[in-house]
């Protein structure tokens, strides 16, 4: 493998993109982490998944990840560490734990791999992930985005993603860098539809008001998708919570549409229909949210603003509620 080069240093041979190849951490093997760490291994990159889970790392080891997409099965040799175990500083390091594990994991990254030339890249769910990774590098070092790839976990080390998807990225302080360029070209590389977008945090607030609406709603319900685009109430009150969202983002200064939230919730009542949201599966399996990021991250940011948003307050309400009674709940 060629020697790994510092960010910001790619270059172009005869007007053609050099072959990226980076060190790069990937924090949280889960569906994500995994998808995302094995396709940049594909493509040429020298990447860590780091986690905590014993068996996830053992199997990592052993095995290697093993992607089922529409090529077929890929078997990718990677490593698999713990945080303490990471002797080597990433040029990029990937957040992709769930949200309410970010201040762990990165205290742990902070103290071995992620150092003062590292970059850190969170494509996370929610609200204030940019405001906690601030904490532990400089906002000129860190990239945001949003994805929505789809990724089924089939056992440790193994996912299945099929189906199109996009990823959108920019620095978080909007500054154009070569930085962005060339980790936007590595995701490329690896097979990603992978967009540079200097509105990235439009592109945050869509998916924030997106979850808020359908990973909340189909969660209290225990339903798929398409039952909320099934009965008139459950479509509205949808679209209240995309409606409230683009409120607050408004009054932050982001330029998000709520027609926009709603559309892309009447194409997934349609075309996913009988898919379960993560929100949904974790409630099922009585697994804490990322509901404080997500539909709480909107109630903190209007209170910010002195706005109301009753319809999502009253649905974070509710799924708090059922996260701290799961040992009293009668089914």
């Amino acid at each position: 493998m060629p020697a790994m080069r510092r960010l910001g240093n790619c270059r172009q041979n005869n007007g053609k993109q050099e072959k990226i190849n980076m060190k790069i951490a990937v924090i949280g093997a889960g569906a994500m982490g995994t998808l995302f760490g094995g396709k940049l291994a594909m493509a040429g990159n020298d990447v860590t998944m780091v986690d905590v889970v014993p068996a996830v790392l053992e199997t990592i080891n052993r095995d290697g990840i093993e992607l089922e997409d529409e090529a077929g099965m890929h078997k990718i040799p990677v490593a698999a560490k713990r945080a303490e175990e990471m002797t080597e500083e990433a040029d990029l390091a990937i957040l992709f734990t769930k949200t309410f594990y970010s201040r762990s994991a990165l205290e742990s990254a902070a103290r071995t791999f992620i150092g003062k030339n590292t970059y850190v890249l969170t494509l996370q769910n929610g609200l204030g992930n940019i405001e906690l990774i601030n904490e532990f590098v400089g906002l000129d070092k860190i990239l945001v985005g949003v994805t929505n790839y789809a990724s089924d976990v089939k056992g440790p080390g193994k996912i299945s993603s099929k189906g199109a998807g996009y990823v959108r990225i920019y620095t978080a302080n909007l500054e154009d860098t070569a930085v962005v360029h060339e980790v936007h070209e590595a995701l490329v590389q690896a097979g990603f539809n992978a967009e540079i977008t200097k509105d990235v945090y439009v592109a945050i607030w869509e998916k924030v008001g997106f979850n808020a609406a359908i990973n909340a709603t189909t969660a209290i319900v225990h339903a798929p998708c398409g039952a909320i685009g099934a009965v008139e109430e459950g479509r509205f009150l949808a679209a209240k919570i995309a409606t409230e969202t683009a409120a607050v983002g408004q009054a932050h200064g982001v330029d998000v549409k709520a027609e926009d939230i709603i559309h892309s919730l009447e194409n997934t009542y349609v075309a996913h229909k009988d898919h379960y949201t993560s929100m949904a599966q974790d409630l099922k399996n009585k697994r804490k949210t990322e509901a404080r990021f997500i539909n709480g991250g909107i109630v903190a940011k209007a209170k910010e603003k002195g706005i109301e948003v009753p319809y999502t307050e009253a649905i974070y309400c509710l799924l708090r509620t059922i996260e701290d009674t799961f040992d009293m709940q009668g089914f």
